[in-house]
């Protein structure tokens, strides 16, 4: 099994970069362009944006046009505020590789399956903060913003419409713990697209 070195974005309401400690905790990392620059320097194996889609968030469409001048080679992916509005703007002009979904993996397939055949099934992608309480794999639903239980039809699903799924430790996240590998056995996903 091998892993990719991946980076995950936040930004909040007024656009600006996050670094999330914990999901309660962030710092203000400053201008996502400068940020995405130094991620490529870095050398990260790849980038995803998030996108806030609670409360009052940015201008998705407003932000994805901004950074369509940002010259990285890292592979770009986006993920949250994702509507059928914008979705219809990216995926005609496919400046982002991927596209990463989290509530809509619980929700709404059809839009989904709608990028799926614009994009091709390896542009969707997974997104699941997990957690394990008691024995029990939780995933992070942002819509509900609360880690839930899923279902055997959840992970059904999932297998059909996702090419990969990216997992984020959240009880690990900023807390030096490393990740927890106990999520492997509750997992009802193949192992070589996480």
């Amino acid at each position: 099994m091998s892993f990719r070195i991946g980076a995950t974005v936040l930004l909040d309401i007024n656009g600006r970069a996050l670094q999330s400690y914990n999901f309660n905790t962030k710092r203000i990392l400053g201008c996502v362009k400068n940020v995405l620059s130094f991620l490529d320097d870095y050398e990260v194996d790849e980038i995803h944006l998030i996108i806030p889609l609670k409360g009052k968030g940015v201008d998705t469409s407003k932000v994805l046009t901004e950074l369509k001048d940002v010259s990285i080679s890292t592979p770009l992916s986006v993920g949250g505020g994702l509507n059928v509005k914008n979705i219809a703007e990216i995926t005609n002009d496919p400046y982002f590789e991927r596209l990463v979904f989290n509530s809509l993996i619980f929700d709404d397939n059809e839009v989904i399956k709608q990028v799926s055949l614009k994009m091709g099934r390896q542009a969707i992608l997974a997104y699941m903060p997990f957690i394990l309480h008691k024995n029990t794999l939780k995933i992070y639903h942002s819509k509900r913003n609360k880690f839930i239980n899923v279902s055997d039809e959840f992970w059904r699903n999932l297998n059909s419409l996702c090419n990969e799924v990216i997992l984020l430790d959240a009880d690990a996240e900023g807390t030096r713990k490393g990740f927890n590998f106990k999520v492997f056995k509750f997992l009802k996903f193949p192992i070589d697209r996480v």
